[in-house]
């Protein structure tokens, strides 16, 4: 192939992966706390002076950290965090992931988990359980504590501010894991939690459809520029051959 194949090969491939992670953000537009996924495409050159060429690679993705709506429920056990800040649950391998999907059941332990079975983590770092002569009746305060309908204590929701939170990795249902080598999350000193709502996912349909349909013109104007080339190659040599 010539170098213009080459180029148009690498931008197809990059342009293959971010139809995958578009049309994973369509799949999850109506994900609870889901954050819109984005490809980090870079140009990398080769060679130098008039001969150097540009080609498209992929170096990563990146989530896109804006808010989703909050949606009134009126569930006491829904939480949502207005701005920013991260909710903290233990995984099933004992390590921590982070949400802003507050959708929350009480098991028979009284401890607050997701629909998946994966506990609250409160301010201390374990569970929060709530006692069982409490149910649904707590009232969770914009700072995370957790009270009975008399106002006593019964613990407080972790909210942490993740340094990398752009990188961090996901791992479905709105669920994300701290990206390597990143740095201890830290408590918020000011949280927001809203109790009775949940934040939808931040992924605008209209643009991610509107972005896909981009993606497939431009993949398929790479596509058709790797037949021109090869036919223009195919030409040459028959030209030649008639030498």
């Amino acid at each position: 192939m010539s170098n213009i194949s080459y180029v148009a090969l690498s931008q197809a491939t990059a342009l293959t992966r971010s139809m995958d992670t578009t049309a994973h953000n369509l799949a999850n537009a109506t994900t609870s706390g889901y954050k819109a996924i984005h490809p980090v495409l870079e140009s990398i050159p080769d060679g130098s002076g008039d001969n150097a060429i540009n080609y498209v690679r992929e170096s990563g993705t990146y989530l896109e950290l804006a808010d989703g709506p909050l949606m009134q429920t009126g569930n006491p056990m829904d939480i949502a965090v207005a701005g920013d800040g991260w909710l903290s649950f233990q995984l099933p391998g004992g390590e921590t992931g982070y949400s802003r999907h507050g959708r929350l059941v009480v098991d028979v332990d009284g401890q607050l988990k997701t629909a998946g079975g994966m506990p609250l983590l409160g301010v201390g770092g374990g569970p929060v359980v709530l006692p069982d002569d409490v149910g649904d009746e707590v009232v969770i305060t914009t700072s995370g504590t957790v009270t009975n309908p008399q106002g006593a204590v019964l613990g407080a929701v972790s909210v942490v501010a993740i340094n990398e939170a752009a990188q961090m990795l996901p791992m479905g249902a709105g669920m994300y894991q701290l990206p390597p080598n990143a740095g201890q999350p830290q408590q918020m000193e000011n949280p927001q939690v809203k109790q009775g709502f949940i934040e939808g996912s931040n992924v605008n349909a209209v643009l991610e459809m509107t972005r896909l349909i981009d993606i497939q013109r431009a993949y398929e104007n790479s596509v058709k520029l790797m037949g021109s080339d090869d036919e223009l190659t195919r030409t040459a040599i028959q030209k030649l051959g008639r030498v």
